[in-house]
Formats: structure tokens, C-alpha cells, sequence
């Protein structure tokens, strides 16, 4: 016997290295608009409901089990997202587009109105609520630039 012998990969261990292979050239391929919406609407929905669930008093549903599935959901969600936007020809830091006036919406929004006079708050108010539904239509409805299909 050598002091080099070789190594027999286990069945586990093939399907852990293709799904590395499979994560390192996913956005080789094109995920097309409607895969888009089947994956992005349904985490969307949890999102939805996570922020619903944080606004209610007392929360219907528990902090530990709400926490780690909403930081999955948003995880999925930004994957998803910056996928579609690389299919269309553009940088995923375009989830800027969408994450910054979300965040100024739902956490900074009641100071924003504390300090502005109500006209410029509701223009600023409807520019942050309809600026990330446009972007995601967008992204919805464009084509995409790659023509393999995934």
C-alpha cells in the first residue's frame, strides 16, 4: 500500500460538490419573468405579513419563530431580486432602488413626518411608497437580455 491512496468520494459528498458547482454559475443562466414571480410573490407575501405581524399588540406570532423567518424571506428575496436584475443587464446594487426607500418608509418614515410640513411629507411619502412597486414591475415585465433559459 502507497502513502497516497485514493480518495473515494461518498454520495453526499458529490452532492455537496455539485451544489457548489451549481451556486457558483447560477447566474450564468436566466431565471425569465415568470420564474421571477413565482419565487419573488411568495416571499413577498412573508415579508408582508412579518411587518403586519411586528405591528400588531400583542405579535400573533412569536419572536422566535417570526425572526429567522423573515431574515430567510429578505435573504431570498434580495437573492431573487438581484438575479432578475443581472438577467435584465444591470448590477444587483441596484437593490438599492428598492431596499433604501423601504427602510426610510418603514423605520425612519415617522420622523420624516415629524420634521417636514405635510406637503413635502406626502410627496416624499409617495415617492418612497411607489418607487419600489415600480422597480419590481419593471422587473416583472422586462426582458431579459441572456437568451439561455434556466
Amino acid at each position: 500500500m502507497t502513502d497516497f491512496q485514493a480518495h473515494i468520494p461518498i454520495p453526499r459528498q458529490l452532492w455537496l460538490r455539485d451544489r457548489c458547482i451549481a451556486v457558483e454559475t447560477q447566474f450564468q443562466k436566466s431565471i425569465g419573468r415568470g420564474t421571477f414571480v413565482t419565487r419573488f410573490l411568495p416571499l413577498l407575501v412573508i415579508l408582508a405579513l412579518a411587518y403586519w405581524n411586528r405591528i400588531q399588540t400583542p405579535p400573533r406570532v412569536a419572536g422566535w419563530i417570526a425572526v429567522p423567518v423573515t431574515a430567510a424571506a429578505f435573504y431570498f428575496a434580495l437573492l431573487v431580486l438581484s438575479h432578475r436584475f443581472h438577467d435584465i443587464g444591470q448590477s444587483g446594487a441596484n437593490l438599492l432602488q428598492i431596499v433604501l426607500p423601504v427602510f426610510v418608509w418603514l423605520w425612519v418614515g415617522g420622523d420624516l413626518m415629524a420634521k417636514l410640513p405635510p406637503r413635502l411629507w406626502i410627496g416624499t411619502a409617495a415617492v418612497l411608497a411607489v418607487w419600489p412597486v415600480i422597480v419590481i414591475l419593471r422587473l416583472c415585465l422586462q426582458r431579459g437580455t441572456q437568451t439561455q433559459a434556466a
